[in-house]
């Protein structure tokens, strides 16, 4: 009787730590999970005020566009054509981003990025060649 009290009191002994632990790592697991989804949620946030902006600029560049001569018309069409791809990749890699995993998000980070730099660019060429 001795020993079987002495074993329970061992394995309660043992056991409790690895309770206890498991617990901890599920709570950093969560609190991790929340960060990533929280870091996601304001990328996203970000990523959308930056597409309506530029979205604004390119429909103020296209009324201004429209006032043009003909000649000044069709080389800021040519720009306003590049400006309406990039700006669909962007919107692509946009809506990815919304359907994705909360552990996808990190791997599609740098595509967006570069879609929105590509399309920042584009906007910036087609602004300062319509103000010369």
């Amino acid at each position: 009787m001795k020993n079987l009290t002495l074993l329970s009191v061992i394995v309660v002994l043992i056991w409790l730590p690895c309770v206890f632990q498991m617990s901890a790592s599920a709570q950093q697991t969560n609190e991790q999970a929340e960060t990533i989804s929280q870091r996601r949620k304001q990328f996203q946030e970000k990523t959308e005020a930056r597409l309506r902006e530029l979205n604004r600029k390119i429909a103020s560049l296209n009324a201004k566009a429209s006032k043009q001569t003909a000649e000044a018309r069709k080389d800021l069409e040519r720009q306003m054509a590049e400006l309406d791809r990039k700006r669909e990749v962007a919107l692509q890699q946009f809506e990815r981003l919304k359907n994705s995993s909360q552990e996808a998000w990190r791997d599609m980070k740098p595509g967006i990025d570069a879609a929105m730099r590509d399309l920042e660019a584009a906007y910036k060429r087609a602004a300062a060649d319509f103000n010369k």
